[in-house]
Formats: C-alpha cells, sequence, structure tokens
C-alpha cells in the first residue's frame, strides 16, 4: 500500500477516537450535573373552603364536619413533636382532640293531668281515693245511729277497714259500711281515718227512741144509711204494734233458793240462733207488788255474752237483777230503754206460798221487729 493511503486510514481513525472521546465526556458531565443539582419544591395547591367547613384559630381548613366531642389544633414543629407526630419543614400537622360529650338533659317526666274538681253539694272535690276508718279499739260498737242511744248492730275488730259513707256535722260520728250487711255508726274518737272524709256528706240521723203506740181511737161504728145512701164508717180502734222485743226464753227458774234473794238472768239479743249478739243500753223494769224496785243497770253489748255458773245452767245473759230480801211477793218484770219506756211483753211470776223459792230466773228477749 502507498503512504497515502495510510496516512488517510490512520487520520480516519483518529478522528473516530476523538469523536468517541468527546461523546464519553459529555456523557460524564451530564451524570455528574444531575446528581449535584438542587431538588426544586412543589408549589402546594391552594383550595377554596366549601359551605360548612370548619375554619380553626390558626386559619387552616378542615372540611366537612367533625364527630362530636372532637376539636382540631393545627401545629407546626416542636408542638407536632411533642405530640409524637413527626413534621417536614414547612408542612402543617392536624391534631384531633376528644372532648367530654355533654351529657344530655333528662327527658321529663310525664305526669297525668291534674283531675277535674268536681261539684258534690257546693264543695269543690277533686278526684281523691274513697276514705275509710280503721278500727283503733279491739272491739267496736256499730250502732244504728250517731250515739250510744242507739241499738247495736255489731261489732268491728281491731285493725278492720271500714268504707264511710257519710257524717255528722260536728265530726264526731261516721256512718261506715258495714256491718251484719248493713250500715252503722262508729265514734269518731275510736277510728283512724285515712284520706279526707271532710267532702262525705252530712247525714240525718234517725231517731234514736222507738214510736209510742198511738192513742186508742174510737171503734168503728157503721151509720144506718138513709133512702138510697151507702153506709157510713166512723173510725175506730186500730191495734197496738207489738213491741219490738220477744220473749224467746223464760221465766225459767233453773235453781231453787232458800236465802231470801232474788237473781234475775237477763239476755237481751238479736240475731239467728247461730249468730246471737248482744245489743246494749236497756233496762229491766221489775215491780214487787205494784212497787218500783228497778234498779236500772243497762245491759251490756261491748263484749260477748256472760254465763251462769254450771249449777245455775249456764245461761248466756247480758243484764242481772239482784234483789235482797225478796219474800213472797207477786212480781211483774219487762225490758225497757232507760226513762222506763217498755219494749218487751210484760211477764208476771210469784214467790208465794209454794213458789217461794222462785228466787232465781232466767228471761231472754229477741229484738224481733
Amino acid at each position: 500500500m502507498s503512504e497515502k493511503p495510510r496516512v488517510r486510514v490512520a487520520l480516519l481513525l483518529a478522528v473516530a477516537f476523538l469523536a468517541i472521546i468527546l461523546v464519553a465526556c459529555s456523557a460524564g458531565t451530564g451524570f455528574v450535573a444531575r446528581g449535584n443539582a438542587t431538588p426544586t419544591k412543589t408549589r402546594r395547591p391552594t383550595f377554596t373552603p366549601l359551605p360548612g367547613a370548619l375554619t380553626p384559630a390558626g386559619g387552616l381548613v378542615v372540611r366537612g364536619t367533625l364527630p362530636p366531642g372532637v376539636t382540631v389544633e393545627a401545629t407546626t414543629g416542636a408542638s407536632a413533636s411533642a405530640a409524637g407526630g413527626q413534621t417536614v419543614a414547612g408542612e402543617t400537622n392536624l391534631l384531633l382532640f376528644a372532648t367530654d360529650t355533654p351529657t344530655p338533659s333528662p327527658t321529663p317526666t310525664l305526669r297525668p293531668p291534674t283531675a277535674t274538681p268536681i261539684e258534690r253539694g257546693g264543695a269543690s272535690v277533686a278526684g281523691q281515693p274513697t276514705p275509710f276508718v280503721v278500727v283503733k279499739p279491739a272491739n267496736l260498737n256499730g250502732r244504728r245511729g250517731p250515739g250510744t242511744d242507739y241499738e247495736r248492730i255489731g261489732q268491728a275488730k281491731q285493725g278492720e277497714q271500714l268504707f264511710i259513707l257519710g257524717r255528722t256535722a260536728d265530726n264526731a260520728w261516721y256512718q261506715v259500711c258495714c256491718l251484719a250487711n248493713q250500715p252503722v255508726w262508729v265514734a269518731a274518737d275510736q277510728v283512724d281515718v285515712q284520706n279526707e272524709a271532710k267532702n262525705a256528706p252530712v247525714l240525718t240521723p234517725p231517731p234514736t227512741a222507738i214510736p209510742v203506740p198511738p192513742t186508742q181511737r174510737p171503734a168503728p161504728v157503721v151509720q144506718q144509711p138513709g133512702a138510697g145512701q151507702s153506709p157510713i164508717a166512723t173510725p175506730g180502734p186500730v191495734g197496738t204494734p207489738l213491741p219490738p222485743f220477744d220473749i224467746a226464753r223464760g221465766p225459767e227458774f233453773p235453781i231453787r233458793r232458800d236465802d231470801g234473794r232474788m237473781t234475775i238472768w237477763v239476755k237481751v239479743h238479736e240475731g239467728p240462733a247461730d249468730n246471737q249478739r248482744p245489743l246494749g243500753r236497756y233496762i229491766l223494769k221489775v215491780s214487787r207488788d205494784g212497787v218500783d224496785v228497778s234498779d236500772n243497770l243497762q245491759s251490756f253489748d261491748d263484749r260477748p255474752f256472760d254465763k251462769t255458773s254450771p249449777v245455775e245452767g249456764g245461761y248466756e245473759y247480758n243484764l242481772k237483777f239482784e234483789k235482797y230480801e225478796a219474800g213472797e211477793a207477786d212480781w211483774e218484770i219487762y225490758l225497757a230503754r232507760p226513762g222506763g219506756f217498755r219494749v218487751s211483753p210484760v211477764t208476771k211470776f210469784t214467790t208465794k206460798g209454794d213458789s217461794y223459792r222462785n228466787l232465781v230466773v232466767y228471761i231472754a228477749y229477741l229484738l224481733a221487729r
């Protein structure tokens, strides 16, 4: 090969080598430059607060609504580290704090509407429980009227409860229900009143005394009519009403006695044979040979019947009459109210002659009408 072609090839190789070196240097310079480049920060976007968003004091916008009892606080730097967070310079963290949830107010208890007052006898009475009494003594007499002059209908035991039906104007007696299946009167100082009783009606008591039999009137006389006239009847006598008590037993003479002392056992009662009750405040009127020798002791009704001794027959009684030196005489006895008003038939017997030992007498009176 000639010298010129060789020189030409060498020059081409040299140029190619230089080109390769230049390309390599350029690439290295680019890599170094890229490794030492300072990073460029991207600007944070801004947001427009939506309606209803929360804006804390620090100016941070929180989108949406936080749960009840949660608050938000913007923190940076040391405050974030103290709270356990990590903050990059220039960034903002959020700390959420739970707060005490207010205790809801208690729902008010609904009460029933107030009762509308009811007009009763001119007095305004709101709807109230029915008044009643509780018996205080061991035995309490229930009577036909408000007073001890009235007959006893029955007895209530201590602790029994009886509804109030009425009262006296002075509130000393209450009419209650019921003893022996009928309303009775009880003394106010013998009971405890439960619930308000002032609105119970004031009742007019029945009369205490049994009506006196009417006087006898002339026998009816039928006048002879004139021609064409009907007979004319004039008033005549009416039958005398029977006394309220019948003699249920006696007079009987259980034993004979010779000491001259007379004893009369009297049972004053009402009710059927299996449920007889003593009646109080009656006396036995006793006449010896036409002279009143009564002692005016009254029958009792505040306890069960007493009984005579077995040798005297074991008779029940609640009234006893005794007279010493009775002697031989004709006797009349009957049951009466204090004051002498007779309420039973008259019974006669004698202690004269062969009957001089009839000094122990038993008689029972039953309220029949």
